[in-house]
């Protein structure tokens, strides 16, 4: 579920602190942290009242990660070269990179090429799809 981090995301998008957000939903900024830490989760009315006000379907604010796909590119990239115990100069050779540039990789700060989107899933033997839509970390668990 991406409860907590969604709801993060889309107060932040929105310009929101916890305590706004509360105010705007009907909620105590305690709840709304409690929400985004994921610690606690909200009744179903103020799931409906919290899906309403950002306009996201309550299976999109539960189901789907609302974060940028470059985002979840650049995470998996690191849980990538974590799994295999690299160092980011392992990955920044592997794909005749600088190590500076797999960095901003990792970080979101830069794209991937299409020719290095293919050399990471032909190394990792994963689809360039799943590369950039699906989170890896939650694979094998």
């Amino acid at each position: 579920m991406y409860l907590n981090t969604n709801l993060s995301l889309l107060r932040k998008k929105w310009g929101l602190t916890q305590g706004e957000m509360a105010e705007v939903i009907g909620l105590t900024q305690s709840a709304v942290g409690l929400y985004e830490s994921g610690d606690r989760e909200p009744s179903l009315k103020n799931l409906i009242k919290i899906a309403e006000y950002f306009s996201v379907s309550i299976d999109d604010l539960l189901l789907k990660d609302l974060r940028p796909q470059g985002s979840m590119l650049a995470r998996n990239l690191k849980y990538l070269r974590n799994r295999e115990h690299f160092s980011q100069g392992d990955m920044a050779r592997l794909l005749k990179i600088s190590k500076a540039h797999m960095g901003k990789y990792e970080s979101g700060a830069a794209e991937l090429s299409n020719q290095g989107l293919i050399n990471v899933s032909e190394f990792f033997g994963i689809t360039v799809d799943d590369l950039l839509k699906k989170d890896l970390s939650k694979e094998g668990k």
